[in-house]
């Protein structure tokens, strides 16, 4: 087998059903051994949990049935929280090292019974979203084997640098534990994160063991061919199949009636800040014609601008919660071309102006 002949360019969308949560732009669900991993993270930088639970709405009990997912603006909110509270620069690097991929239930399982590494990423990438809804993969070619880029699909700026930290991070650990070494290292690491300080940029080649580069314009990972095509220890090609079987029973489960939505709301959310947008753009990258895009979005509850004006109000409430920009910069941010537009929108959401805060606290807008 060659890599070139098993991976062309593939975008493998997480987005994932709503499911029946209404507050701002569904970010989908997610399972709970992620979020396992960074409550486990928390507590080892002595953040109480409890409290962390409450102030995302998470009912502790439902913490206990394997089965349940959480929606993605809980897991969102739980995040920043823990992040806040963890006081940890690296939080979503240091999440990382608390992966257990066989708790990971199916896609543990299947990774665990591919003839490679190669075999493990072709069957469970396209089953992500089992594990939660958020990002999307591309796989990508490469002259050297295959080049892994994630792209964050959560809106908290505080959030998304240790959500790409900790999923760049566990897929290395995740190789690890397949192939039973825990010196199996990727050619290269992409971050788009600027570079930290020296003692922080230590952690990053503690924890990957190869060069890491920052400023980077996408967040990726790069897998010598060698690696790729290592043989597993445990593989079962009969049990791989069952597992298969058994994981696409319950990817249909979980359902994709507001995939569209989701993915008009993240394409939203990438354009604002870089160009005017439209419906026609929008229709484009989704291979859409502007009419079909709203016609299908009317059949979903929403229209193209009821879309916008809910990815703009859901943004600028995490600017104006923990961001240092200014009243002026986040209008920009949001593609508006005056502040005094943002603020006669934002009242039409919210029915108040917006107020940047910082602890709860409103303070004055930055000069």
């Amino acid at each position: 087998m060659t890599i070139q002949a098993e991976y062309k360019t593939i975008s493998i969308d997480s987005a994932s059903s709503e499911a029946s949560y209404s507050s701002g732009i569904a970010l989908g669900t997610t399972s709970l051994p992620p979020v396992q991993q960074f409550l486990q993270a928390a507590r080892h930088c002595g953040v109480e949990i409890a409290p962390a639970l409450e102030q995302a709405n998470i009912d502790p009990a439902s913490l206990q049935i394997i089965e349940n997912r959480l929606s993605g603006e809980q897991f969102q909110q739980l995040l920043h929280y823990l992040i806040e509270q963890a006081k940890h620069p690296l939080f979503g690097l240091y999440s990382a090292r608390f992966i257990q991929p066989d708790r990971f239930y199916l896609l543990g399982q299947i990774g665990l019974n591919s003839d490679n590494f190669a075999q493990a990423i072709k069957q469970v990438m396209p089953l992500e979203k089992l594990v939660g809804d958020m990002g999307i993969t591309e796989l990508r070619e490469h002259p050297q084997g295959l080049k892994m880029v994630w792209h964050c699909q959560y809106s908290n700026p505080q959030v998304i640098p240790h959500l790409i930290d900790n999923v760049l991070a566990s897929w290395v650990n995740f190789a690890r534990f397949l192939m039973q070494d825990s010196k199996a290292s990727p050619i290269e690491v992409k971050l788009s994160r600027p570079q930290p300080a020296t003692k922080e940029l230590k952690q990053y080649q503690a924890v990957f063991n190869c060069p890491v580069c920052f400023d980077q314009s996408e967040n990726a990972i790069l897998i010598d061919k060698a690696l790729l095509l290592r043989p597993l220890p445990r593989s079962d090609n009969q049990q791989l199949k069952q597992l298969m079987n058994s994981a696409k029973a319950q990817l249909e489960g979980i359902g994709d009636v507001d995939q569209l939505k989701l993915a008009a709301a993240r394409i939203i959310r990438q354009q604002l800040a870089i160009s005017k947008i439209n419906r026609e753009l929008i229709a484009s990258q989704l291979h859409l014609s502007g009419r079909s895009l709203q016609r299908q979005l009317l059949k979903q509850g929403t229209s193209y601008q009821g879309l916008v004006d809910s990815v703009r109000h859901d943004m600028a409430d995490y600017w104006l919660s923990c961001s240092e920009l200014s009243l002026s910069e986040i209008a920009l941010e949001l593609g508006f071309s005056d502040v005094r537009v943002f603020f006669r929108a934002y009242k039409k959401w919210s029915g108040h102006t917006p107020r940047i805060k910082t602890n709860c606290e409103p303070v004055r807008e930055k000069r």
